[in-house]
Parts: structure tokens; sequence; C-alpha cells
């Protein structure tokens, strides 16, 4: 079980290695650019779609309630 424990450090140490070395390389904030881009796009599609169906009515007819 101490070899398992010990093993199990190894990898947790070499995981935060790497995540340092990813966090520290620009590689992240390019990515959340690309995210940040990508979301506002959607954002303005889904936008456009949804002021289409509200002046279209919807493609739902009124109901009497």
């Amino acid at each position: 079980m101490d070899k398992a424990g010990g093993f199990g450090m190894i990898v947790a140490g070499v995981f935060l290695i790497v995540l340092g070395l990813f966090v520290q390389s620009g590689i992240v904030e390019f990515l959340l650019d690309i995210i940040g881009i990508v979301i506002i796009i959607g954002g303005a599609i889904i936008g456009i779609i949804g002021i289409v169906k509200l002046f279209s009515g919807g493609g739902s007819r009124s109901s009497d309630y």
C-alpha cells in the first residue's frame, strides 16, 4: 500500500509540473481567446434567431388560454 501511495504522489507531482508548464506557456491564453470569440459569435447567432422568431410569431399559434 505504501508503494501505491508513493506512486500516486509521483503521478500528482508530474501532473502539477506539466500543468504549471502549460499555464506558463501562451497556449492557455490563446485557447481562452478562441473560446471567448466562439461564445460571442454563438450568442450573436442565438440572439438573431430569437429576434427572427419573435417577429415571425415563433412558429406557434396563439391559444385560447
